[in-house]
């Protein structure tokens, strides 16, 4: 799993908790060889594609990773994992985890190492939990479920706070509000221009379903305050050597830009999660609780220094 990410360096790691940004990861391992700003970004973290140990090496412990700024999981809680996360499904407590659907896409991968990054509790769906627990180590909870099955969504939403919703729906956004999740964040390029010809008949399968409009309606329409990123041509080339353009975006998706735009996997990524994290509360009802903005390459520089800031000038500019 984790195609297209190579081996990282842990020598030059950041130490444990600092204020670690974003992964620059290389997109392959041909483009890394080209010697491009993301290989060299990509180079100064850690072998993240390993998981588990070398993961844990990278943060400078074995014990665990520390979470929100606490403590290190004491060795004698990580050893019954699977029973630990059992209990976590079964039980309802505090919402405090991340749930990213479609998590082995090549989208998925790259949003669940970026929250890894940002200390985040993250559950995550794929089709083969045993190469997730293999890939990620302890830094995520791997479910296998049905999309479809209104019971195996339940579980899977059980303490959850936001949805990252990358693919289909299935039953998700009405299992998710009788969870009671606070915010669902979707990706979708439905309206937005994408290329012709050939070009346009190799989009990838998960690519493909974004452009489906009814997505937007029924995350909208779901009773949950929701986050739609919108993005044009998703390019499967290095990120972090762009500047980002970042724009309120109608809902609508017949009303969408009607220029063509780019945009790296990986900054998708960063603006996705940041939909997540740090877009302010939105609150209210289902009609004044949605937020679309569309994420675009804007040609070379540096990417957004702080996405909450950003983020919240969008959200004041949506209230005025």
């Amino acid at each position: 799993m984790l195609r297209g990410v190579r081996q990282l360096k842990s020598s030059t790691s950041p130490a444990p908790g600092a204020n670690v940004g974003p992964a620059r990861l290389a997109v392959s391992a041909r483009s890394n060889n080209k010697g491009n700003a993301g290989g060299r970004l990509a180079r100064e973290l850690l072998d993240v594609v390993q998981g588990g140990p070398k993961l844990r090496k990278w943060y400078g412990q074995e014990s665990g990773l520390p979470r929100d700024g606490g403590e290190p999981e004491p060795p004698q809680q990580q050893e019954p994992r699977q029973q630990q996360q059992q209990q976590e499904l079964e039980e309802d407590g505090e919402k405090d985890t991340v749930l990213v659907t479609d998590a082995d896409t090549p989208t998925g991968e790259l949003v669940v190492l970026q929250l890894i990054l940002l200390r985040a509790k993250v559950r995550i769906l794929v089709k083969d939990t045993a190469a997730a627990k293999t890939g990620y180590g302890p830094y995520v909870e791997p479910v296998s479920v049905d999309m479809g099955s209104a019971g195996g969504l339940a579980r899977a939403l059980r303490n959850v706070r936001s949805v990252i919703v990358l693919g289909k729906l299935g039953a998700l956004p009405q299992a998710a509000a009788k969870a009671g999740v606070e915010r669902l964040v979707l990706l979708s390029t439905a309206g937005m221009p994408q290329p012709g010809g050939l070009a346009g008949l190799f989009l990838s399968s998960a690519d493909a379903a974004l452009k489906d409009p009814q997505r937007e309606a029924a995350v909208t329409g779901s009773g949950i305050p929701s986050v739609v990123v919108k993005a044009g041509v998703i390019q499967d080339t290095p990120g972090g050597s762009s500047r980002i353009q970042v724009q309120p975006a109608s809902l609508s998706s017949s009303s969408s830009s009607s220029k063509q735009s780019n945009i790296t996997r990986e900054d998708l990524a960063s603006a996705i999660v940041a939909g997540a994290v740090y877009l302010p509360g939105l609150g209210g009802s289902s009609s004044s609780s949605s937020v679309a903005y569309e994420v675009a390459d804007a040609g070379p520089g540096q990417p957004p220094e702080s996405w909450q800031q950003l983020l919240e000038g969008l959200a004041a500019a949506r209230t005025q």
